[in-house]
């Protein structure tokens, strides 16, 4: 069996990862090509282009790349044609990989959408695309089943890597100065929120702030010196994350991965006021990061644009912590007890084999 993967950010890098060797595990005879980053390098992925490493976010940022989007467009057509592959793995990413599906679609070639693109959240008009183009959908959110299947569309919740990844660990430590400090894998999250990280450690000199690269991230680094009481990483939160007090997560996976830890956190934005003001328009949820929207409640502090600031971010540090340790074993149990080898790749193989 031949697997190609496009994978288009870190997040999914990572997600993609765990689905691939869950793949490998339970057919080692499989063989996995395409574009993603170092997570599904490591997993065994022949990998063709490191998509991860060239994130493009944002409604202005996505208009001025325009060229080089076309480009990898051009370019990822070819490798599957030259591929042939069994089976096509998209992995998140929608406003590529949607085009991309239809694309495969009219090629013959079968498709699943790994963590499909958020509907529920905003363009419901994608949904109907995903669907036609997609011959399996499986989904890491488990409320998202549940939505598809009140408006007549068939997904499948398969677990969520990181709960997986994660089950019965707890790294937070009540009497610890640590705190981690995770700007985002984006030139412009870490822009906007370093500067206010590094405010929050010089104000704060007796906690101890380690600050949670991204993979890639290192050839877009700010050269700002940093307080003394903060250190640089560039390791996985899952290897960092121990005996923690707080952390402040950008939105994303991240946040997500914090609370599965059982870390206390707040989850802290800024972006590109233009791109900030198109999305408030368009999103129709009343939360930005994934715990919340898991929960239907605000369990983790969310923190947007002029919010972000060092007395804030202080005041968060210092509080009591004990409703949100609770709403995090709530989320654990929320997210159930499902494996990917069993509820995903079967699937998958199941869908090569018809």
């Amino acid at each position: 069996m031949k697997v190609f993967w496009i994978a288009g950010d870190p997040s999914g890098d990572v997600q993609a990862a765990a689905l691939l060797s869950a793949f490998r595990s339970r057919h080692p005879e499989s063989r996995h090509i395409g574009w993603g980053g170092d997570a599904m390098k490591n997993a065994g992925l022949e990998r063709l282009y490191d998509f991860p490493a060239h994130p493009i976010m944002g409604f202005v940022e996505v208009l001025l790349k325009a060229s080089t989007i076309r480009d990898q467009f051009s370019s990822v057509k070819k490798d599957l044609t030259e591929a042939r592959p069994d089976l096509l793995v998209l992995v998140d990413f929608a406003g590529f990989n949607l085009r991309i599906a239809a694309w495969a679609k009219a090629q013959g070639i079968k498709t699943t959408y790994f963590i499909p693109p958020k509907v529920w959240a905003w363009k419901q008009s994608r949904l109907q695309r995903l669907m036609s183009a997609s011959d399996l959908v499986l989904s890491i959110l488990p409320f998202e089943e549940q939505w598809y299947s009140e408006r007549g569309h068939a997904i499948h919740y398969v677990g969520n890597p990181l709960s997986e990844k994660y089950a019965s660990r707890s790294e937070y430590k009540s009497t610890s100065t640590k705190v981690l400090l995770l700007p985002g894998s984006r030139a412009q999250e870490v822009r906007r929120l370093l500067p206010v990280y590094y405010g929050l450690a010089a104000a704060q000199p007796s906690f101890d702030f380690v600050v949670v690269r991204a993979p890639g991230a290192q050839k877009f680094w700010p050269s700002t010196p940093c307080p003394q009481n903060v250190t640089l990483v560039d390791a996985p939160i899952s290897t960092v994350a121990k005996g923690v007090r707080f952390a402040f997560t950008c939105s994303g996976t991240a946040s997500l991965e914090i609370s599965l830890l059982g870390i206390p956190q707040a989850v802290v934005y800024r972006a590109n006021p233009l791109s900030l003001a198109i999305a408030r328009a368009l999103v129709k949820v009343p939360y930005f990061s994934l715990p919340n929207l898991i929960l239907d409640r605000e369990a983790v502090p969310e923190l947007l644009q002029e919010q972000v600031n060092v007395p804030a971010l202080s005041g968060l540090l210092t509080a009591d912590h004990q409703e949100q340790l609770a709403d995090c074993r709530a989320l654990v149990e929320r997210m159930g007890a499902e494996k990917l080898e069993n509820a995903a790749v079967e699937r998958m193989v199941n869908l090569i084999a018809s």
